[in-house]
């Protein structure tokens, strides 16, 4: 009878610990040093939401039970948004009017990686990781087809990614850019 909140209890333990396991790329010092992301807020911020979206799409191909573990970790993601923009002051009306906008650029960013990945070529990759990862760094294409490079790698290595060790919070990203 109660085997519902067990299994709700569950996903959302999991949610939590992939949520660990995704946060520890974007600490990286190889994507601020070497390949010119802006070690700021904002530049730490499009670097998570990246990977965050890296993992929903894998768990997106996982079918209904994927779905509702992605929605749990979109649910960590946001209460730990929450979380930061409180610690980094203002507001309750001030927090919630910048949550509305991270939620806002989440979801554009989320419709818009999809579409590059799924389409030919990485251009339209590129293109994206320019604007949002290197904004405001000073263009460097090599740099740009490296992280381009990265995220199909990682893309790849998480789909072939067994769904028990996804269960159990374990990612595995590829680590041969950053």
């Amino acid at each position: 009878m109660l085997s519902w909140f067990a299994e709700r209890r569950h996903r959302k333990r999991t949610a939590q610990n992939l949520y660990g396991s995704i946060v520890a790329p974007p600490r990286a010092p190889a994507f601020y040093a070497e390949l010119g992301v802006p070690d700021t807020v904002e530049g730490r911020f499009e670097l998570l939401v990246l990977h965050v979206f890296l993992v929903l799409e894998r768990l997106r191909a996982a079918g209904e039970k994927g779905d509702a573990l992605a929605q749990q970790l979109v649910d960590v993601f946001v209460a730990d948004m929450d979380t930061t923009m409180r610690e980094l002051g203002g507001g309750d009306m001030a927090v919630a009017k910048k949550m509305r906008s991270l939620a806002d650029a989440f979801y554009e960013r989320l419709a818009s990686y999809r579409n590059a990945l799924g389409e030919s070529g990485d251009a339209g990759l590129k293109r994206l990781l320019r604007d949002n990862l290197r904004a405001g760094a000073r263009a460097n294409d090599a740099l740009t087809g490296i992280l381009a490079d990265y995220v199909v790698r990682t893309n790849q290595a998480l789909e072939h990614q067994s769904w028990e060790s996804l269960e159990a919070g374990e990612l595995e990203f590829y680590n041969g850019a950053a």
